[in-house]
């Protein structure tokens, strides 16, 4: 996955005003001079490029050194080793499903409700009334009783239905049934409906998320995975779910190949027109946009309402958030703290829509042409967690080799549903 302010110079009166709102925050161990922070991101990326101008613009407005490692995506497993030891980062980011099992979780997560209550560098209100809160409702609270906000966010992305605007064929579905209406029309043609990259497990893990929550209610999935019983797995709306994904398979709607797919292949082949939808994030026009054509008209609409009495209305839709947290034992988390409100302010956030193409939790920052459609989307809509309650181990050991034989076609509904139930209590056993 690719996810895709600059700082101007500032004159000596408002430089004195950044440094007058940097101060107030104690130290806590270390010398408040300097931080460490461990980012996910590679260094040749576009939102290291924003950060650096803003790491840039901090260390020259505050006096404090932050000394970056451009981890990558495997930043978090390079930090778990650590959180026993006391020689932890003062900073790091990732997604909050990643943050959370690894510092969350373990108790290991500094609660940064301060940083909400205090405004933004510069700025007037506080972060809570800057940022668009509803984004973070999903996460889970921290183990000792406190609160949700153990992640700052300064990036959102959503998981949404993306198509060619420009392909007359194509429109954008409703309800399941008319996406069902357009395959059809499409196979009759010779054309592909759906693209899917059959070897990513969240990616085709969407279609059955979306699906059992839009048939019965948001919430089946939270609950069927996180009952250790393995019972949540006989919703009706789960089987409902997975009938309608086999019928899909069977009716031969997805691009062929999805099952031996190797990641990009088919969201790319989707880019070049071969299939009509592809099912993904809001990161899928800057990772494909090499691939398309000059008049492809990059856009997107929310997953279909699966039954008639959700039909036209506005279903919660996939937020994912990533974001700033902050190890409990790091010994320079004030400063941290202090760089998290300078980054949050706008004219350094914007970066991120301006710079990076992504959305930012903050509605006063537009989001970029190609992603207008999803950010309207998520402001119009509860927030709902994707695969709501699970964690990647569970996914890859016990959710995706059940469902990956039903998505490619091996195994129907009930096959699926009973051999998920088997894997889902071995893990609970094994993971009590």
């Amino acid at each position: 996955m690719t996810h895709t302010g600059t700082r101007t110079a500032a004159v000596t009166l408002a430089a004195a005003a950044v440094l007058s709102s940097l101060t107030g925050c104690g130290a806590d161990g270390g010398d408040g001079k300097s931080l460490t922070y461990w980012s996910m991101w590679t260094e040749n990326e576009p939102q290291a490029a924003v950060l650096k101008s803003a790491i840039k613009g901090f260390t020259e407005d505050t006096g404090i050194k932050v000394t970056v490692q451009w981890q990558g995506r495997t930043v978090l497993e390079k930090l778990a080793p650590t959180l026993t030891t006391g020689k932890v980062p003062d900073l790091v980011d990732q997604s909050d499903d990643k943050l959370y099992p690894t510092l969350v979780q373990p108790g290991r997560a500094k609660d940064l409700s301060a940083v909400f209550d205090r405004p933004a560098t510069g700025e007037k209100k506080p972060l809570s009334k800057a940022l668009k809160m509803s984004y973070l409702s999903y996460l889970r609270k921290l183990p000792d009783g406190g609160g949700n906000r153990w992640l700052v966010p300064y990036e959102v992305t959503s998981v949404n239905l993306w198509y060619n605007a420009a392909d007359k064929d194509v429109q954008a579905p409703q309800t399941w049934d008319e996406l069902l209406d357009i395959c059809a029309k499409l196979k009759a043609k010779g054309r592909a409906c759906i693209s899917a990259d059959g070897d990513q497990p969240v990616y085709i893990l969407w279609w059955l998320d979306y699906l059992a929550d839009r048939i019965g209610g948001d919430g089946v999935m939270k609950k069927a995975i996180t009952d250790p019983s393995g019972k949540g797995w006989d919703d009706p709306a789960v089987e409902q779910a997975a009938e309608k994904i086999h019928e899909l398979v069977e009716s031969g709607y997805l691009l062929k190949g999805y099952d031996a797919s190797k990641y990009p292949e088919q969201q790319n082949r989707w880019a070049q027109g071969k299939a009509a939808f592809n099912l993904n994030g809001s990161w899928l026009p800057t990772e494909t946009r090499e691939f398309a054509g000059k008049d492809f008209d990059f856009r997107s609409a929310p997953f279909p309402s699966a039954v008639d009495s959700t039909a036209g209305k506005r279903n919660a839709t996939d937020v994912r958030v990533f974001g700033f947290a902050v190890p409990e034992q790091a010994k320079n988390s004030a400063a941290a703290e202090k760089f998290i409100s300078y980054f949050l302010a706008k004219k350094r956030l914007r970066g991120i829509a301006e710079k990076a193409d992504n959305i930012t939790p903050r509605p006063d920052i537009p989001a970029p042409p190609v992603l207008r459609d999803v950010k309207e989307q998520m402001e119009s809509t509860p927030s709902r967690e994707q695969l709501p309650g699970s964690v990647t181990s569970y996914t890859d050991k016990a959710l995706y080799p059940a469902y990956k034989k039903l998505f490619s076609g091996e195994a129907d509904a009930r096959q699926f549903i009973t051999e998920l139930k088997k894997l889902h209590v071995s893990y609970a056993k094994a993971h009590r």
